[in-house]
C-alpha cells in the first residue's frame, strides 16, 4: 500500500471514531434532558401527593388519608407523562412504580403490585395496601414500637420492670423524655436501669435521650428498608409477566437520607426501569420521598397581645404564663406554621430560637 493508502484509511476510521462518539454523546445529551424531566415531574407528584395526605376533621384533630394522597400522587404523574385519559398507559407506566410507602405517627402502610384473575381467567395487575407495619425493635427481654413522635411502647416479655408486682405490668405505653429524665420518679424503671446496667442490655438508649433518638431513627429506617426492598423485589415476578425483564431491587441511599423524614408523616416511591427512549438501553432508577409539614408532633397556639397575635409551641414557656390570653375565636390547636401565619400571627421569638419558623 502506498502512503496515500494508509492516510485514506486513517481519514475513514477517524471519521467513524468522531461519529460514534458524537452518537454517544448526543445519546448521553437526551438521557441527562430526560432525567432531568422525570426528576421533575417525580417531585411534583409527590408534592401533590403530600398536600393531601392529612386532613383535618371537623375536631380539628389530624388524620392520614393514604388513598387520597396516592390518587393526587397518580393523577399529578400522568398528567406530567400525557396519559390521564389512557388507562392502557397508566397500566404500563404502574409496572415501573414497584412500591409507594406512606408512614404514619404508629406504622407505615406499603402499596405494591399484586394481580387478580377475572371471571375469564385472565390476569389482571392491580395495587394492594399491606397492614400497617410497626416500626418496632426487638431483644432478648423487650419489644419496642417507635413512633415518629416522643411515644414509645414497651412490651416486657419476661416481666423484668414489674416483676415485684402480684399482678405484673407487660405492656407501657409511654413518653420516653419521661424515662430519661424522670425514671426516679419511677420504681419500676429504676428496677430496670439497675437491670439494664448490671447485664449490659440494650435498654440502656431509653435513658438517654440522645442515644434513644439515634435508636429511633436506625429502627424506622431499618423497617422501611427491609419492607421496600422484600415488595420491591416481589414486583419482579409480576414485571416478567407483564413483558419487563428488568431487575427490580430498592435503589441504594446515603445512610442519612431518610433523616429528614423520621418525624412527619411521609410519603417514599420507587421509580425503577422506566427506558429514557424507545429502544434506549438506559433506564430511570430513583427513590424519591417527601414529608409533610402538618404534624401532631408539632402544635401550634395562638396568643392575644394589644394589637396583634404570636403563635407558639404548645409547651412553650411564654405561653404557659399565668396571663397568657387566648383568643376565644381561634383557642383550637394548629398544626403547620403557615396555618398560624394565614390567621396574622407572628411567631413567638422564644419559639423561633427553639427552631420555628
Amino acid at each position: 500500500m502506498k502512503l496515500y493508502h494508509y492516510t485514506l484509511l486513517f481519514v475513514i476510521i477517524a471519521i467513524v471514531i468522531i461519529t460514534i462518539t458524537d452518537i454517544n454523546t448526543n445519546n448521553y445529551n437526551a438521557v441527562a434532558s430526560n432525567k432531568r424531566e422525570i426528576d421533575k415531574n417525580l417531585e411534583t407528584a409527590i408534592d401533590d401527593g403530600i398536600n393531601n395526605l392529612i386532613e383535618l376533621d371537623s375536631n380539628n384533630n389530624l388524620n392520614i388519608n393514604k388513598d387520597k394522597a396516592i390518587q393526587g400522587f397518580l393523577m399529578s404523574i400522568y398528567s406530567s407523562f400525557g396519559i390521564l385519559s389512557d388507562r392502557f398507559a397508566q397500566e404500563k407506566l404502574s409496572l415501573y412504580l414497584p412500591v409507594i410507602v406512606i408512614t404514619s405517627e404508629d406504622g407505615y402502610h406499603v402499596l405494591y403490585s399484586d394481580e387478580y384473575t377475572d371471571p375469564s381467567g385472565y390476569k389482571n395487575l392491580t395495587k394492594r395496601w399491606s397492614e400497617k407495619l410497626p416500626y418496632y425493635l426487638e431483644d432478648e427481654d423487650f419489644i419496642y414500637s417507635f413512633t415518629l413522635g416522643n411515644t414509645i411502647t414497651v412490651y416486657d416479655k419476661n416481666l423484668i420492670i414489674d416483676k415485684n408486682s402480684e399482678e405484673p405490668q407487660q405492656i407501657y405505653k409511654i413518653d420516653y423524655r419521661e424515662i430519661a429524665l424522670h425514671y426516679t420518679e419511677y420504681p419500676e424503671f429504676i428496677e430496670l436501669k439497675n437491670y439494664a446496667e448490671n447485664n449490659n442490655r440494650p435498654c440502656m438508649f431509653l435513658f438517654n435521650q440522645e442515644l434513644y433518638n439515634e435508636v429511633r431513627k436506625t429502627v424506622i429506617s431499618d423497617c422501611l428498608v427491609k419492607s421496600m426492598a422484600y415488595y420491591t423485589s416481589h414486583h419482579n415476578e409480576i414485571a416478567k409477566r407483564h413483558g419487563i425483564t428488568y431487575n427490580f431491587s430498592l435503589p441504594l441511599t446515603e445512610d442519612d437520607y431518610w433523616s429528614p423524614y423520621l418525624s412527619n408523616p411521609s410519603m417514599f416511591v420507587v421509580f425503577q426501569g422506566y427506558p429514557y427512549g424507545e429502544g434506549s438501553k438506559y433506564v430511570y432508577n430513583r427513590i424519591a420521598g417527601a414529608g409533610s409539614r402538618i404534624s401532631k408532633n408539632n402544635v401550634f397556639y395562638l396568643e392575644q397581645k394589644d394589637w396583634y397575635l404570636l403563635y407558639h409551641l404548645k409547651d412553650c414557656e411564654e405561653f404557659n404564663k399565668p396571663e397568657t390570653i387566648i383568643p376565644e375565636d381561634r383557642n383550637y390547636p394548629f398544626y403547620d406554621e403557615l396555618l398560624c401565619v394565614e390567621e396574622g400571627a407572628y411567631a413567638c421569638p422564644v419559639c423561633i430560637k427553639n427552631g420555628v419558623y
